[in-house]
Formats: structure tokens, C-alpha cells, sequence
């Protein structure tokens, strides 16, 4: 997976710029809808997806399937690099 860069996080019409505990941090838009794509049998209910400026993926709240992270990590990246 390549990661995407900070300008792409910037522009990016699938994050959503936010700031917690003095970490900015780009949230995903809509994490349901990227799980769908994904054709994953999950709730995103309490599930938080985001990205750090260096383009590293990071989620809370996948329960029992850890795994899915990385699948969704690369997804979204691709999806945020494509534009």
C-alpha cells in the first residue's frame, strides 16, 4: 500500500481534518460506506478510522477483527490517492 501524502490528506474530499490532544489527525468520512465497498460483514457503529500526516493509517473500535484495519487502510489510501 503506498501511503498518502500529506497534500492528498489535505485535499481529500474522503477526511475530515480534526486536532485531538494536540494531534492533527484526518478522520474518514463516511466509514460505513468504505466498508461497504469493502464488502464487509461489520457494524462501523463506535468504529473510528483515521490517518496521521505521514500518511500512516490508524482504528479503533474493529472488536474482534483486527485484520480489517489493514484492508481498510489500504482501500481508503487508495481511494484518497485516486482522488
Amino acid at each position: 500500500m503506498t501511503e498518502p501524502t500529506h497534500e492528498q490528506l489535505e485535499a481529500s474530499q474522503h477526511t475530515e481534518r480534526r486536532t485531538v490532544g494536540g494531534e492533527l489527525r484526518y478522520y474518514l468520512r463516511d466509514v460505513g460506506a468504505h466498508l461497504k465497498k469493502l464488502d464487509q460483514p461489520f457494524n462501523p457503529d463506535g468504529l473510528e478510522a483515521w490517518f496521521t500526516p505521514d500518511g500512516k493509517f490508524h482504528a479503533q473500535g474493529l472488536g474482534p477483527n483486527p485484520a480489517l484495519a489493514g484492508v481498510m487502510g489500504a482501500a481508503a489510501g487508495a481511494a484518497i490517492a485516486a482522488g
